[in-house]
């Protein structure tokens, strides 16, 4: 696995991140936790997967999908909707 530079997904982590405290109302950390140890995560890590090239609302939705379906490939970003 080819791994994303750490600046570019540290930008997505902060902006993902804030979107899950702004939405659910989570406490700092367990958005954090949330979110660190997503499929979604592991898929922005992986320079492989391409989701550099995704706005960070895309990237969130992805969560949100996961959170729900249990994959983050259910997402309408993912599936053209």
């Amino acid at each position: 696995m080819t791994k994303n530079v750490y600046f570019a997904v540290d930008y997505y982590d902060r902006q993902v991140i804030q979107c899950i405290i702004d939405k659910y109302g989570m406490k700092p950390m367990d958005a954090v936790r949330s979110f660190l140890s997503s499929k979604t995560h592991e898929m922005l890590e992986n320079a492989e997967y391409g989701l550099l090239s995704f706005p960070e609302r895309a990237v969130f939705d992805m969560w949100e999908a996961e959170q729900v379906t249990g994959d983050p490939r259910n997402s309408a970003y993912i599936r053209g909707e």
